[in-house]
């Protein structure tokens, strides 16, 4: 069975990508959902950001099986950052990537098959969904019910 409690270090990033991290897993903890995200040094799965050559935003890379399961994540600022032409845009855009990614440890997949909108559809406006939205919620509590 997955959990929506777990921890996740950060690997090789500043300041300011703790701060999105932090905002990210707040989005999460504070959703209603019952997650209890941490930052702990010790923990196994990851988060890092750098400028990537892909054309990603976000990378989920699973690990292991259920409920041992890890994962990194990893963010590509390089994207971002051409796609979104001003920084009020980039740190936006950087929080949604953040809690979408965060939203893959919580077990939700890309792009759901719904009319609703979602955090975890790839075509979402980043700009303005940058938090779960109540589709997202409804399935986080689906899946641990």
């Amino acid at each position: 069975m997955p959990k929506r409690s777990f921890s996740v270090k950060t690997v090789g990033i500043n300041n300011q990508w703790v701060k999105y991290f932090d905002t990210g897993r707040k989005n999460w903890n504070t959703a209603g959902v019952s997650a209890n995200i941490k930052r702990k040094s010790s923990a196994k799965p990851s988060f890092t950001a750098n400028r990537y050559n892909g054309s990603w935003y976000g990378l989920y890379e699973p690990s292991g099986s259920r409920p041992n399961r890890s994962f990194k994540i990893k963010v590509n600022a390089r994207t971002i950052d051409r796609d979104t032409g001003s920084i009020s845009q980039y740190d936006k855009w950087v929080r949604s990537t953040v809690t979408h990614e965060l939203g893959h440890g919580l077990s939700l997949d890309d792009n759901p098959n719904t009319r609703k909108a979602s955090l975890m559809k790839h075509s979402r406006n980043r700009s303005n969904v940058q938090k779960p939205q109540p589709y997202d919620k409804s399935e986080v509590k689906r899946i641990y019910r």
